[in-house]
């Protein structure tokens, strides 16, 4: 388990302080809460990411081992925890949503990615 938590951290590490040096060079509240929800937002879909595999996880745990008490309890905490982190992620980017509408902070504009098509341009 250490690994693993040592490797997260080795990867998370330089996106947390942005390696360029540029972290909380903002003059502005309004800066700073920009740059700790962008450093949030994005870490946050590997939270997701891993919130869902603990869920699924625990369910396998649930459905594989359906004759041993003991892998079944631990099967349903699994799913309980999977999905407490993730009503959490999600609840926490509702709040930090309305709270920079209603602030007028952060970034302005969604970030929408914008699909791929096959249609091709006219020269």
């Amino acid at each position: 388990m250490h690994k693993i938590i040592f490797t997260f951290t080795a990867f998370l590490i330089p996106t947390l302080i942005k390696a360029e040096g540029s972290f909380l060079n903002s003059s502005t509240i309004g800066g700073v809460i920009t740059e700790v929800t962008g450093i949030i937002g994005s870490i946050q879909p590997l939270l997701m990411a891993a919130a869902f595999l603990v869920f699924f996880w625990g369910l396998s745990k649930f459905i594989l081992n359906s004759n041993k008490p003991e892998e079944i309890k631990n099967g349903k905490n699994y799913m309980v925890w999977g999905i407490l982190a993730l009503f959490i992620l999600l609840t926490y980017m509702t709040i930090i949503g309305l709270v920079s509408n209603e602030l007028d902070i952060g970034p302005k504009d969604p970030i929408i990615p914008i699909l791929p098509t096959n249609a091709q341009t006219t020269p």
